[in-house]
């Protein structure tokens, strides 16, 4: 059998490829002596108007959805209220077990009322 010969185990190469005899990298001076403008001078590119706009209509869109969960719950608040109204009128009882028609009456007499305004 041939000896395998030993690989580099952690060592590498003391010469970097790219500081190789005979090639010498140029200086870029264009990158060296261009000035950026900070960003809150520059004019917002096309993709940053349209990120902005998406922004803006989602926030709104948002805003919108928010409202409309307030006045959802609102509503269901104000009928659970009703209805807990409703429910203790009815099962009101006397000592002995039977309904209170005086509550129950008085329910009847609100629902009539209302139906009149309408």
């Amino acid at each position: 059998m041939k000896p395998r010969p030993q690989k580099n185990q952690g060592k590498f190469n003391k010469t970097p490829s790219h500081a190789k005899a005979g090639h010498k990298q140029k200086p870029d001076f264009k990158q060296k002596y261009k000035q950026k403008k900070p960003a809150s001078e520059s004019k917002p590119n096309k993709p940053e108007i349209r990120k902005m706009i998406r922004q803006k209509k989602a926030a709104e869109a948002e805003a919108e959805r928010q409202k409309i969960q307030l006045e959802k719950e609102a509503r269901i608040k104000a009928y659970k209220k009703q209805r807990l109204e409703k429910t203790k009128a009815i099962s009101k009882r006397t000592q002995r077990g039977q309904p209170l028609m005086k509550d129950r009456m008085q329910l009847l007499l609100k629902q009539i009322e209302e139906m009149k305004r309408r």
